[in-house]
C-alpha cells in the first residue's frame, strides 16, 4: 500500500547510518539511524525507499556494481563514499561485502551520497505518483458515467 501523502525525510534530525553491501545478490541497504520495519517501495530500476509512517528511513540499490557502478556518472559518485568505508572498516568491496555502521560525522562522504540518492529518490517516486495520477485521471474520464 502506498503511502497518502509524499514521503519525507528529515536529513539533519538522523545522526547514524548502516551501509550494508550484500555481494551475492548485489544490493545495498542503507538506513538511517539503523534498520527498523518499513515497507519498500520502487520507485525506479534498482531504487527502492524504505518507508515507515511515509517517512524515508532509508533505501536499497539493487545491482550495485551492474548498474550503478559500470554508469561513469554514479561511479564517480559511489567511488569516494566506497573508499571511505573501506578505510573505516578495514575490508574491501571488491572482495565481497561490506557493512559499516556509523555517526555521520565519521562517514561524511558516505552521508553526502546518502542524501543525494535520497534526493534523486524522492524525484523518481514523484514522479511515477505524478504519472498513476494522471493514468488514473484519464482512466477516470474515459469510463462511461
Amino acid at each position: 500500500m502506498r503511502p497518502t501523502r509524499m514521503p519525507s525525510v528529515n536529513l539533519e534530525g538522523f545522526s547514524h547510518l548502516l551501509f550494508v553491501y550484500d555481494d551475492e545478490d548485489d544490493v545495498a541497504y542503507i538506513h538511517l539511524d539503523g534498520p527498523r520495519p518499513a515497507m519498500t517501495e520502487r520507485v525506479d530500476d534498482g531504487w527502492y525507499l524504505r518507508l515507515a509512517d511515509d517517512a524515508i528511513v532509508g533505501m536499497e540499490l539493487h545491482g550495485l556494481k551492474r548498474i550503478f557502478l559500470s554508469t561513469p556518472f554514479y561511479s564517480s559518485v559511489f567511488q569516494p563514499a566506497i573508499h571511505e568505508l573501506e578505510e573505516f572498516t578495514g575490508g574491501s568491496f571488491e572482495a565481497g561485502g561490506l557493512s559499516a555502521a556509523g555517526h555521520i560525522d565519521q562517514l561524511p562522504r558516505t552521508t553526502h551520497l546518502l542524501i543525494l540518492m535520497i534526493g534523486q529518490a524522492v524525484v523518481k517516486y514523484e514522479a511515477v505518483r505524478q504519472s498513476e495520477f494522471e493514468d488514473a485521471g484519464r482512466a477516470l474520464l474515459a469510463s462511461p458515467s
